[in-house]
Formats: C-alpha cells, sequence, structure tokens
C-alpha cells in the first residue's frame, strides 16, 4: 500500500486492571479511581490508484466520529466493568479492529498507546 492514512484521538481511561510486575517492583499502583492517559489510534491502507478526483480515499472526519464515540466509552468506567473479557490492551485493540473493520474498508490497524506508562500496542491482522 502506497499510503496509510492515521487519526487518533486521546482520552483518559480506567483499564482496572492490577500490574503485578509494577507492584513486585514496588512501582506506583493505580488506585481504584486513577486513570491513566490514552491515545486511540486507527490507520487505512490504500494505493494511489484508489484515490478520488478530489485526491483522497478515506474520510478521516468520518473516521474521527467513530474513534471519538470509542474514546467516549472507553473513558466512561473501567474497563473490567465494560468488557466481557480481561480487558488487556492487546484484546481491547483486537476487540475495537473487530468493531470498526465492518465500517471503515481496509482498516489496517487498531493501536492502543498508554501515555502515563510509556506502551504501544497495535492490533493489525495478517492475511
Amino acid at each position: 500500500m502506497a499510503y496509510l492514512v492515521e487519526v487518533e484521538r486521546v482520552f483518559r481511561a480506567r483499564q482496572g486492571l492490577p500490574s503485578p510486575v509494577l507492584a513486585a517492583r514496588g512501582g506506583h499502583r493505580l488506585g481504584a479511581g486513577e486513570d491513566i492517559e490514552v491515545v486511540l489510534r486507527a490507520g487505512v491502507a490504500f494505493d494511489d490508484d484508489q484515490l478520488t478526483a478530489r485526491g483522497w480515499y478515506v474520510d478521516t472526519d468520518e473516521l474521527a466520529v467513530r474513534l471519538e464515540r470509542w474514546a467516549e466509552a472507553l473513558g466512561d468506567g473501567p474497563w473490567t466493568a465494560r468488557f466481557p473479557f480481561r480487558p488487556t490492551f492487546e484484546l481491547v485493540a483486537r476487540h475495537l479492529y473487530g468493531e470498526l473493520a465492518s465500517v471503515v474498508p481496509q482498516l489496517a490497524h487498531v493501536e492502543l498507546v498508554d501515555r502515563t506508562y510509556g506502551s504501544r500496542t497495535r492490533y493489525c491482522p495478517t492475511g
């Protein structure tokens, strides 16, 4: 693919999972009400021949609205209460990809960035 367009939204979230690694090392543990800064990012891949007469393929405004809705949902309460699975960044990124792939043509990846602790999780299916 010649192009990769990414759209992102920044929000505050409470994952709701303890960190045994941080606890074992005596690191800071998030309290019950503490949140972290998260970036939700989605990428769409396409080729030159898919550009429209207007010079673009993906409507970034439409994708931004979809990501904003998810950012609002992910920022509204702990993830442990929102999902029927253990809400690791890996599983949430995969879930969001599944939700968005049916409405975002040529979705290449969904990424969650934990800006508070400095990690990035990207789900991009193979095949």
